[in-house]
């Protein structure tokens, strides 16, 4: 079942050059994508003096290296070959790879986790996020990387991770964020003081009986 679906998904590939090249830059560049947006996401929690921005930045980043830890073990647990190993010749390949597990898919596994996160902070951007994460592990498998239960499974394991972290472990992130503060602050960089996303002015008070 899993590899007739591949072949449904990576059967178009080498035969739409538009369409190619939109999903080998999907696949190749996602990575980095997800990477920057975390850096630039805790950049500017931290030079704007948003500590929600920070934590977020930071539960991201944590997510997507809880979410890989668990797919080492179990890509050593079941080393599922890759497609285009289990079947030459059937698959067709846009995108050079390694040939080793295929199961389950990295890539899903931290765009899901950071993607997820960043829903929890920042609702709007997070749906985008998720959107390119889905675009993302689709193109995984366009490209003959992997299977469609590869990517599956490891939006499922980024998933949950990050709600993990961001309910039971939020209070652990809050330490974390303010141990990365301390550190900060040790170094003697600036930062600035937190201040809520939401913060502004109280509207003035009418007093009764002041002058008209």
């Amino acid at each position: 079942m899993d590899f007739r679906l591949e072949q449904w998904i990576n059967g178009p590939a080498g035969h739409h050059p538009a369409l190619d090249s939109l999903m080998v830059h999907a696949a190749s560049w996602g990575e980095a994508i997800f990477i920057a947006l975390v850096v630039g996401w805790f950049l500017i929690g931290w030079v704007r003096g948003f500590p929600d921005d920070r934590r977020g930045a930071i539960t991201a980043l944590i997510g997507a290296g809880v979410g890989l830890l668990i797919n080492q073990v179990i890509g050593h647990a079941w080393a599922r070959p890759r497609p285009f190993v289990t079947h030459p010749g059937q698959v067709h390949v846009l995108l050079g790879h390694s040939v080793d597990a295929s199961f389950p898919s990295d890539h899903a596994v931290a765009a899901f986790a950071i993607s997820v996160v960043l829903v929890a902070v920042h609702r709007k951007a997070g749906f985008l996020a998720l959107l390119f994460a889905a675009l993302l592990s689709y193109a995984r498998v366009y490209v003959g990387d992997h299977y469609p239960g590869d990517v599956l499974t490891g939006a499922c394991i980024g998933t949950l991770v990050a709600l993990a972290l961001v309910t039971w472990f939020q209070p652990a992130m809050n330490w974390v964020r303010d141990c990365v503060d301390r550190v900060i602050r040790l170094l003697h960089l600036p930062l600035p003081a937190d201040r809520s996303r939401s913060s502004a002015p109280a509207p003035a008070r009418h007093t009764p009986g002041a002058a008209r």
